[in-house]
């Protein structure tokens, strides 16, 4: 673990976030489950796992090659004790990986998205096909950066899974043709991309808010299940590129095959913004360690928007700044860094409409959390309660006005009361 904290670093001013040199963010197990269900919602259950499960390998491969050769790991044993402890690293729980280099049987304990989605959903629904896309994937990667294989060697298929109520995860892993393997969208892409960083509103308050949770999360280990327990939520260091690849190449597919549903994917996308606002900044302003390293929250609109910008700097998310703010009316945010525009522009080329769905949705969120949420009472963030929030009565407009995938110089959202 500490040999990974050596390798984990920042982008100086931009708020991003890298192991190594690929990107990774903060995020909790309301956003993967939702993340993952709008990909399966899409595209169905055998073609969403398969989208998810080829997205992790494209993004795990990039990190392992990467980590194994700043570590000096040569043998595959080596290898996969490295895989192995990233794993948990990153709060996905444990894997035994007994697979070679022709395939083979890897067991997973206490993963993130099947353990998440038994706590969550289980006592009211039953699930029939596995949710472990993201850990087929690392499995699949892992094992093929252990024996030198090249992406795309080994197709991983999970046979049992915990969500569907059976004691344990198992895999298959098998060699297949060899796919095309994109280019990987690191730490050098991302300085091509992002732009000069700039000050909005509060700077100091959320730069001091920012830097002071960075340190804390800094410091935040798995537990014996390798999870990461804390703000009342399961906590991954997770991967960007996965949840790009799943979400573009999704909203992609829709656009061909189906494009009349092209809007509603979208703005399902564009909710899990709003999932991870209520959930994750939600429960961080309400916890104990912000209480202690912030003080009490007033409740006030400026003060709620300014804490969750930090909030979102401190996650990896990117350099978010306020740049207009007028209560019950209106908010500009602005972003010369992100972790959806670089990775869409340099996979897909210049887009010709905004794609930042997550910036623009949690933006939205934001303003609906300040204005229409009584933190001074301490509310337990209830499922009921996000559905009487972002469901029933959610009164705020959201547009992505500029797009740095579409060649702007700057991702810029505004929200208006409507």
């Amino acid at each position: 673990m500490n040999q990974l904290k050596e390798f984990s670093a920042e982008l100086p001013g931009q708020d991003l976030k890298f192991l190594g040199s690929t990107p990774y963010v903060y995020h909790c197990h309301h956003f993967n489950l939702f993340h993952d269900q709008t990909v399966e919602d899409a595209l169905g259950e055998e073609e969403g796992f398969l989208i998810r499960s080829r997205a992790a390998q494209s993004a795990v491969w990039q990190l392992l090659s990467d980590l194994v050769a700043k570590a000096g790991a040569s043998t595959p044993a080596e290898r996969l004790q490295l895989a192995a402890a990233v794993f948990p690293w990153m709060g996905q729980g444990r894997l035994e990986l007994l697979a070679g280099a022709e395939g083979g049987n890897v067991r997973g304990d206490h993963l993130h998205y099947s353990f998440a989605w038994r706590e969550k959903y289980g006592a009211r629904v039953r699930r029939r096909f596995p949710v472990d896309a993201f850990a087929a994937g690392f499995a699949a990667a892992a094992t093929e950066v252990a024996f030198s294989l090249p992406p795309g060697a080994l197709a991983s298929r999970e046979q049992s899974c915990f969500a569907c109520r059976q004691p344990a995860c198992g895999f298959e892993l098998g060699r297949q043709d060899v796919p095309s393997q994109a280019e990987p969208v690191n730490r050098e892409v991302f300085l091509r991309h992002i732009r000069q960083p700039s000050e909005g509103l509060e700077e100091g308050r959320i730069a001091e808010i920012a830097t002071g949770l960075n340190e804390f999360l800094l410091g935040v280990d798995g537990d014996e299940r390798g999870l990461v327990q804390g703000f009342g939520i399961f906590i991954t260091r997770h991967l960007p590129g996965y949840y790009d690849q799943t979400a573009y190449d999704t909203i992609h597919h829709i656009e061909k095959h189906a494009p009349q549903a092209t809007p509603a994917v979208e703005e399902l996308f564009g909710e899990s913004g709003h999932v991870c606002a209520f959930y994750t900044i939600g429960n961080i302003l309400l916890s104990p360690e912000w209480e202690a390293m912030v003080g009490t929250l007033r409740g006030d609109v400026e003060e709620i928007v300014t804490s969750s910008v930090a909030i979102t700097r401190a996650l990896g998310f990117g350099h978010w700044t306020v740049d207009e703010l007028e209560p019950d009316r209106r908010l500009v945010m602005r972003s010369s860094s992100n972790y959806e525009s670089p990775f869409y522009f340099e996979r897909y080329g210049l887009s010709e409409k905004p794609r930042c769905y997550f910036f623009a949705n949690a933006s939205r969120a934001i303003m609906q959390l300040a204005h229409r949420v009584d933190w001074a009472s301490r509310p337990e963030l209830t499922e009921d309660l996000y559905l009487s929030l972002f469901k029933a009565d959610l009164k705020w407009r959201v547009e992505e006005t500029r797009c740095c995938s579409k060649g702007d110089d700057v991702c810029e959202v505004v929200v208006t009361k409507g």
